[in-house]
């Protein structure tokens, strides 16, 4: 079974890192997610599709996440493990498939209290 937990997410990189560490180090399939950093508060994923990297603005309503409308999730964590375990499910808009094979490990994990990527919606209401 393919590794899927938080340690994909970078909460220190911007979109021209994320490609030059997806060019570097990953292969056609790679993955992260971060911090979008044009539109605070929702996230990105950026993955390599062969020599290029595709960025995927995720949709932040505080309510759920989203991408281009389609599903519904209540955790980063929930998104990116639904996109791996479903290929064919993300799309370019174009139709092109975009698959979520192999999470790039971030080698500084998250030190911010508020993230917590490994766990449910009913889970962080809990929390809360």
């Amino acid at each position: 079974m393919r590794q899927i937990g938080g340690r994909w997410f970078h909460h220190n990189l911007t979109g021209l890192e994320a490609e030059k560490l997806l060019s570097l180090k990953g292969v056609s399939g790679s993955f992260l997610a971060r911090p979008s950093h044009s539109t605070p508060g929702s996230f990105t994923l950026s993955v390599r599709r062969g020599d290029e990297v595709t960025h995927i603005r995720i949709q932040n309503t505080e309510e759920f996440l989203d991408l281009y409308g389609g599903e519904k999730f209540a955790t980063l964590s929930e998104l990116v493990t639904y996109y791996m375990e479903n290929e064919g499910q993300l799309r370019e808009k174009n139709g092109d498939l975009i698959e979520l094979k192999y999470p790039l490990i971030s080698e500084d994990p998250t030190t911010e209290r508020w993230f917590h990527g490994k766990i449910t919606g009913k889970e962080a209401e809990k929390m809360l």
